[in-house]
């Protein structure tokens, strides 16, 4: 493609969108859980939950809807971050450091 584009003077480009549209295209797929305040306009609200589905979360690339231009894992990573950090702690638990988490068996 770029010896083509090369011949032709042109810029190299490798999808329609790009081409007719000047769009960034994705090979990660997106979307189809829009976020928003009701069930009647989305599917899940601002803490990635399911409207009207206690503790069903919904974390992964749904529930962004454009493309970003870039891979988004780090995008999808932190909503999930996020999301996780909204659930309340369970009854008689107590939180623990990473370093607590790897460091609590003696087998290191």
């Amino acid at each position: 493609m770029l010896n083509y584009a090369a011949k032709v003077k042109g810029i190299p480009q490798n999808a329609l969108t790009e081409v007719m549209f000047g769009m960034a295209t994705t090979a990660h797929i997106l979307g189809g859980c829009k976020m928003g305040i009701n069930s009647e306009r989305s599917v899940i609200n601002d803490r990635m939950q399911l409207h009207g589905y206690a503790n069903f979360y919904v974390l992964d690339g749904s529930m962004i809807q454009a493309n970003p231009g870039v891979n988004p894992s780090l995008t999808i990573t932190a909503m999930c971050e996020y999301a996780m950090s909204m659930i309340d702690e369970k009854p008689g638990r107590t939180q623990k450091t990473v370093e607590e988490l790897m460091f609590s068996h003696n087998s290191i």
